[in-house]
């Protein structure tokens, strides 16, 4: 692999690709702001392509994720992991709700690796405090049907404020909609993915805890949302009716 390189959602996720958390990486910590910022620019250059009859084959980037040399496939993901999530929970929004289920199977192959003689393993593992919920509510196919209704003592909030965010976006796509978003996500939306080194601190080092940063918000400054914004009342101006992008209060 080179040292950066240009790939596809779609090859992101296929072939022998799996990515893991680095061990010193904070859990999701996204809230409803930059998940609907990710995919309002998703949602935004897609519809701008269906009017040109001629898209390039990287239409949208995604920015740039950080990942350690792949070891028999395995990258170990350094920086990027929140978009990640997101367009892993996108994809397992997008299947739980294809047409049909030649559509249904490609991409839940892009969520779970799948290969003879071997068990299913997750392309994306989070966190281990992430990561027990994210298996049970939306790896498995149709796991995004069934949300439950509070967190689950212990688990993450902020992964459930997610997928209830998600949830309502999906539920105003039209089949056409979807299939369209879905093919622009897969085909011309990409990520620079580039080469780091895992930083591993010497043992005789003291361990001093750093608190962790907040995520940088994908919105641009003149869009930004407020630390804490209200649930019940759109979430930014931008051409985007806004009544689509409301969330209710748990």
């Amino acid at each position: 692999m080179k040292r950066a390189d240009v790939v596809s959602v779609r090859n992101l996720f296929s072939g022998r690709s799996r990515y893991r958390c680095g061990p010193a990486r904070p859990g999701f910590v996204w809230g409803p702001p930059q998940v609907a910022q990710l995919i309002v620019d998703i949602e935004s250059a897609a519809r701008d392509s269906f009017d040109e009859e001629d898209v390039p084959e990287e239409a949208l980037y995604l920015g740039v994720v950080t990942v350690s040399p792949a070891k028999s496939g395995v990258y170990t993901l350094l920086d990027g992991q929140q978009r990640f999530i997101v367009l892993a929970m996108f994809l397992a929004f997008a299947r739980d709700r294809a047409a049909g289920n030649r559509e249904r199977n490609r991409l839940d192959r892009m969520l779970v690796r799948r290969t003879f003689g071997r068990h299913p393993e997750p392309r994306f593992r989070l966190t281990p405090e992430d990561h027990a919920w994210f298996a049970h509510f939306i790896l498995p196919p149709g796991a995004t049907k069934r949300l439950p209704a509070t967190a689950p003592l212990g688990s993450p909030r902020e992964l459930l404020l997610a997928a209830r965010f998600m949830e309502h976006c999906f539920s105003g796509y039209s089949a056409a909609d979807l299939s369209s978003i879905v093919d622009f996500l897969l085909h011309h939306t990409a990520m620079v993915r580039s080469l780091g080194h895992q930083h591993v601190p010497a043992q005789a080092a003291p361990t001093v805890p750093v608190p962790a940063l907040p995520a940088p918000s994908l919105a641009s400054p003149a869009h930004a949302a407020p630390q804490q914004p209200s649930f019940s009342s759109p979430l930014w101006n931008d051409p985007v009716p806004a009544d689509r992008y409301r969330v209710a209060a748990e």
